[in-house]
């Protein structure tokens, strides 16, 4: 029996899924994780588990490579959600004479100023993508003002975001000078924790200023096979996305946008691909459709499955899910198995407050998953637990799931489901230190 090693942080949703992916398979799971070094000789985990550090990437791959040798092959290495985990998984499948992108295309992919860099160099005209610069952290505010005001500036308004976060994490819009500066001291004081800073304090250390950009936005989700993409899926987000910050809701396919669109958005995403240099495994896409240009402008570019628990709103032919797809590929199947008709979505639940604060009750949970159309409605955070809103937040309050006989059937079941959810939140109460 072959083995397949998931690296993955211990917060990560979707771990789970690849496990029984990888199993349906006839596979193995070696599960690499951040966990503690120091518990991990206290508690029972896993017999084929592993502790990596993030912080170290080279040391983490090395980690996963030498468990090939110890016991049966790893015939892939494949990550779950986030960045870190992508970089570290191709490292180690290049270590193994896996497939694997190269490591300046996984760098540009986990890092939004080398991604607009390399995209820029590349000057293909199929990927458009917003104006940029970047800055380094402790820059004032009314420096940043005048390069934005420039007359080859970024212009008001404008998006700052973090080199290397995701999930909308940090992303913030500014209207003008003085939400500039809030925008900007905000995310330095977010960008200051030692557990960003860890990993890459180079990129912890700048900020990337992008031009905003106006209209409807969109996901891709798709395979790289020898640097051809195959799509997925197209996710239309019907609710606005213009700030002041990011917080994504509901995603719902198969797309409403007109189909001479839909390949625009294809093409460029495939472009994107070549000019970072991706060639195999899952791409994950964001991209606005700029309506004075006309044409699809790209926000990101990850090299990684759909993060969350967002994978479970697709289902593919024989039965297939997302990481079904995603191991298949992995193993070397030669065919894409596709998406099956109608359609379906999911709405990430919103944090349901404005500060930090504890999770005290959740009612409604029967009638949401009672609506007509909803699949399943799933609630990730815990009672007691804190629920921290962007742009400091890292993860949502849970999951609403719907398909339905077309796209605006399962937007209804989501907005619907969630309506008759209620939320008891209390603000956290300050440590009082003597």
């Amino acid at each position: 029996m072959n083995r397949i090693a998931l690296v993955t942080h211990t917060t990560s949703y979707g771990a789970a899924g690849f496990v029984e992916a990888c199993r349906r398979a006839g596979s193995e799971v070696v599960l690499a994780s951040d966990r503690c070094h120091v518990l991990d000789r206290s508690w029972h985990w896993p017999a084929n588990s592993l502790v990596i550090d993030f912080s170290d990437p080279d040391e983490a791959a090395a980690v996963i490579a030498a468990a090939d040798a110890r016991e049966a092959p790893i015939a892939a290495v494949l990550p779950v959600g986030g960045e870190l985990p992508a970089q570290v998984a191709a490292s180690a499948a290049r270590r193994l004479g896996l497939p694997a992108n190269a490591p300046a295309a996984m760098a540009s992919a986990g890092n939004k100023l080398l991604m607009r860099t390399r995209l820029a160099s590349a000057s293909d005209p199929a990927v458009r993508q917003p104006r940029y610069f970047a800055v380094a952290c402790g820059t004032a505010p009314e420096v940043v003002a005048e390069r934005v005001r420039a007359p080859d500036g970024v212009g008001f308004p404008c998006v700052v975001k973090p080199l290397t976060l995701s999930g909308s994490r940090g992303v913030m819009r500014a209207d003008d000078g003085p939400s500039l500066a809030v925008a900007l001291a905000r995310l330095e004081r977010l960008l200051a924790d030692p557990a960003l800073r860890r990993p890459d304090p180079d990129a912890a250390g700048q900020i990337l200023v992008e031009s905003f950009v106006r209209g409807s936005e969109y996901a891709l989700e798709g395979i790289l096979t020898r640097g051809q993409l195959h799509v997925l899926a197209l996710f239309d987000k019907p609710d606005p996305l213009d700030g002041p910050t990011f917080e994504e809701t509901i995603y719902v396919t198969p797309s409403r946008r007109p189909l001479p669109d839909q390949r625009r958005i294809s093409e460029a995403v495939a472009a994107a691909a070549r000019a970072l240099g991706l060639e195999t495994g899952p791409v994950h896409a964001e991209l606005r459709w700029d309506e004075d240009a006309g044409a699809p402008v790209l926000i990101e570019m990850a090299a990684r499955p759909i993060g969350g628990l967002c994978a479970r709103s697709l289902r593919f032919e024989s039965g297939f899910s997302l990481e079904d797809v995603v191991v298949r590929h992995a193993l070397g199947a030669a065919d894409v198995p596709t998406r099956i008709g109608g359609a379906s979505g999911v709405m990430m639940i919103p944090i349901p407050a404005r500060v930090p604060s504890a999770l005290r009750a959740v009612d409604g949970l029967e009638a949401a998953r009672a609506v007509a159309g909803v699949d399943d409605v799933v609630i990730s955070v815990r009672v007691g637990e804190t629920l921290v809103p962007l742009p400091e937040g890292a993860s949502y309050t849970g999951f609403i799931f719907a398909t339905g006989e077309d796209a605006a059937a399962v937007e209804r079941s989501l907005r619907t489901a969630h309506a008759h959810l209620r939320f008891t939140v209390a603000p956290l109460v300050p440590v009082m230190r003597r």
